[in-house]
Parts: structure tokens; sequence; C-alpha cells
């Protein structure tokens, strides 16, 4: 089973990706990917521009559909279940799609507000601190971190809309996980 959890900051992906690891699935994160080519590349990350600039550059002499080109490397070693978490852009679901059969779109949806609370709560050090910064990393969240305001049509929100199935977020942890497994057995009476 090869899933893609899609859903805008604050979602719960995070815990819809802790779950599926519990349940013997391989997460694969796009952001691990993008720490492993910075790394690679010496630049810190701390260091905001210049990792704008070298994602921006990545994309620029390798493609939009890079780091699902690395992720399709990594499903291919994997033995288990796979989830990808960090699909960002219909560039990198094309990619995928061409490359590994049956995959299964999830997407998680929950409020603005709610999901702002979340991120305040959980207080990690990248996440924003008040409300305009949370406006401005849901804007650029919606087109898959192309810089263009046209690339919206290929962002996280287009591939939310084209979801095998979905997941409304609106209650506690908890509620998140059990509605996941119910999902996980319909994933697998479906197929």
């Amino acid at each position: 089973m090869i899933l893609v959890v899609v859903g805008l900051p604050g979602s719960g992906k995070s815990t819809v990706a802790e779950t599926l690891r519990e349940e013997g699935f391989n997460v694969i994160e796009y952001g691990d990917i993008w720490r492993e080519l910075l790394k690679k590349a010496k630049i810190p990350l701390n260091d905001p521009r210049a990792t704008r600039e070298f994602t921006r550059r990545l994309r620029e002499e390798h493609g939009k559909d890079i780091y699902s080109r690395y992720a399709v490397k990594k499903i291919r070693k994997s033995m288990k279940h796979v989830v990808l978490m960090g699909v960002r852009t219909t560039y990198e679901l094309d990619y995928l799609r061409k490359k590994v059969e049956g995959i299964k779109i999830i997407a998680i949806k929950s409020p603005f507000e709610t999901r702002f609370e979340r991120m305040k709560k959980r207080a990690k050090p990248e996440d924003p601190k008040n409300i305009a910064d949370f406006r401005w990393l849901n804007t650029r969240e919606k087109r898959g971190f192309l810089l263009d305001k046209k690339e919206e049509k290929h962002g996280v929100v287009v591939i939310m809309g084209m979801a095998d199935y979905v997941l409304n977020n609106t209650g506690t942890k908890e509620d998140l996980k059990n509605r996941l497994m119910e999902l996980l057995v319909k994933i697998e009476t479906d197929s």
C-alpha cells in the first residue's frame, strides 16, 4: 500500500504519520529528503535565505518533481507499506504516479483557526508565532512553496481536491487516530 497524505499546516499530518509508523508503514518525509540535500550541499538549516535559494535552484536545475525522484528511490528500497508525507505539488504527484502504481491520496482537512491553535500549542521552532506569519505559511503551502502565485494550480489544495479519501480533523488526536484506523480498513477493502 502506498499512501500520499496531504493537508495544510496544522491539519494533523504528523499524527497520521506517527500512527501509520506504529502500524508498520515506512514513512518517507519530503522534509527529510530536503534536509539531506541541504546537508550534502553544506547549507545550514537556520539560514532561511540560503535554504530558499537552494530549493529554488534545485527545482530550476533538476525539475519541480525533484523530491519525488528521491522518494521513488526510497520506495523501491522499502519492503513495507509506505506513506509519503510532504508532497506539495502536482508536479511531484505526477512523477510518483508515473513511477509507482496504486497510490492512494488521503487529504486531512481542518479549519484555519483550529490549525493555528494546534501550531501554537505544539510550538516547534519553525512554527509561526502569530496569525500573520501563519497566514503567510498557509498561502505558501497552498501553492506548494512554489514562488509564483499562478503556481497555486499545482499546490497542496489542488492535490487535496484529487484525494481518494478525506479525513476531517476537528476533534482530538485520539479521534483522528481512530478514524484513520477505520480508513485503513476501508482502503484495504477497496483494493
